[in-house]
């Protein structure tokens, strides 16, 4: 069985005082007692709760099973007694793991709900207990659970619940006094489990009533779903099936390049090399930089110009090229090795050349922005980051053309702060329609309305929207730097 798969959502960093923390520190050390302490204290409707649950799973001999939150094995010996199933259990406590091992559970595994390690659509049946009340983001949890479940396979899940009039008056005293009362009477760990479980399931179903759990259900995958409140509500069963997947839909026309890039081949590939709109957009910066002067000098914007030029729209450039061919040019790669020291030789001796009348503190700058080109050439994280790229794309040429025309400080941080911005959502558009256009093979999709219509997702459509706003953005930005030289000299 594949232990590992691919994620489709990411799992948010947990808080400390998550709900995730909370299942460690509350059923920790309990692994030992836990089946008879946990029968006695739900007046003896937990194992009539379980085997109501496996039987909405109904797994079949020769299925293979999951149960997520497995806890001492009390499911995973269920299912096997229903039927001649192959189950794996998991769950993230070792202390209950250990106990499910000794009740003769041999398939175990550690690990989270959240992020389970197996490839999709690895198991006929997946159930869960007591679950959905100890993750950060139950509809994100759902939708990782349907992700191992082959379709056409079922769901099936055990929460407790909070019974509706007149019984939720007498179900708060019990869950509120009766619960820690008893459970302090076999330990103190006990206790401290009877005080916290009637609070958790009112904060749970406050926070995710029926409809919205059934809606979270559905967006997962999962159609067909079925409820059933056993024991005047104090315990739901829920359960459905996990939904064919919509067809494979490849793109209906060929991707090809990006928007600026040329046909490959002779001197198309230098052109596509530039990345035209992209350079012309960082260059902008040097203008906006260049407009927060009391007087720029023409000179020095023009030196300005070329140097950015040469360093980002030809060395870097060139540079990135040789790391497997993304933009897929043909120009060898010794003359884009010329080309890359020509260039950042060039934009060096430009800024030494403006230091002589700028003053040595210029000097700084032309190494800050030697060493960005020559980081961003060897991949290192520091600049190849979102973060990376705002600053030394964006930020960097404004400070650099700002400092060069005397302007103040102030004005310059918040120009520098915009350009970062600014780049840092040019790369967040760019990034997804990269990794499409070069990466995916099939991309498949359906999104589906409310009204009840639909409409399929190819690739084409995935990249039209990000790729229509940079081609915007970088006319846009250009536009904006332009003017606001313009306004300066004007003035």
């Amino acid at each position: 069985m594949p232990l590992d798969g691919p994620r489709e959502r990411p799992i948010a960093p947990r808080s400390p005082s998550s709900p995730a923390d909370d299942a460690r520190r509350i059923f920790s050390g309990i692994g030992a007692s836990y089946d008879r302490v946990a029968a006695v204290l739900s007046l003896g409707q937990d194992p009539r709760w379980r085997r109501a649950l496996v039987s909405a799973a109904d797994p079949r001999p020769g299925h293979r099973v999951l149960d997520v939150a497995t806890g001492t094995g009390l499911v995973t010996a269920e299912l096997r007694r229903h039927a001649d199933c192959r189950v794996v259990g998991l769950d993230q406590s070792e202390d209950m793991l250990a106990a499910a091992a000794r009740r003769g559970a041999s398939l175990l595994v550690r690990g989270r709900a959240e992020a389970l390690p197996f490839a999709d659509a690895t198991f006929d049946r997946v159930t869960f207990t007591y679950l959905l009340r100890y993750v950060d983001d139950p509809a994100a949890t759902l939708f990782e659970l349907a992700r191992v479940l082959r379709p056409g396979g079922r769901l099936a899940a055990l929460e407790f619940g909070v019974p509706s009039r007149p019984w939720s008056a007498l179900w708060r005293v019990y869950t509120r006094v009766g619960l820690p009362l008893a459970g302090r009477a076999v330990s103190a760990r006990w206790g401290e489990v009877g005080a916290f479980l009637g609070p958790s399931i009112e904060r749970f179903w406050r926070a995710h009533p029926q409809a919205e759990l059934e809606r979270a259900w559905r967006e997962a995958g999962l159609d067909g779903i079925r409820v059933r409140r056993m024991s005047l509500g104090g315990g739901v069963v829920m359960s459905a099936t996990r939904r064919s997947p919509a067809p494979a839909v490849t793109a209906s026309r060929p991707l090809g390049a990006a928007f600026y890039a040329l046909p490959p081949g002779g001197w198309r590939d230098y052109w596509t090399l530039l990345h035209p709109p992209y350079t012309a957009w960082h260059l902008s910066y040097v203008l906006l930089g260049a407009s927060l002067g009391p007087s720029p000098d023409p000179r020095i914007v023009l030196g300005a110009l070329a140097a950015f030029g040469l360093a980002v729209g030809v060395a870097a450039h060139s540079f990135d090229e040789l790391r497997g061919r993304p933009l897929g040019t043909r120009i060898p790669s010794p003359v884009l090795v010329v080309l890359g020291a020509a260039a950042l030789s060039g934009a060096v001796a430009l800024g030494l050349i403006a230091a002589t009348f700028l003053g040595p503190a210029f000097l700084v700058l032309v190494a800050v922005g030697a060493a960005l080109v020559l980081l961003y050439a060897l991949e290192a994280p520091l600049v190849h980051s979102d973060l990376g790229f705002a600053l030394g794309w964006g930020s960097f040429p404004v400070v650099a053309a700002a400092f060069a025309v005397g302007a103040a400080p102030l004005p310059t941080a918040a120009v520098a702060a915009a350009a970062a911005l600014l780049s840092l959502a040019q790369r967040r558009l760019s990034t997804r329609v990269r990794a499409i256009r070069r990466r995916a093979v099939v991309v498949s999709g359906l999104v589906r309305y409310r009204d009840g219509g639909g409409e399929a997702l190819d690739a084409a459509a995935l990249i039209a929207a990000p790729e229509a706003a940079l081609r915007l953005l970088w006319i846009a930005v250009l536009a904006l730097g332009i003017g606001a030289l313009l306004a300066r000299y004007a003035s």
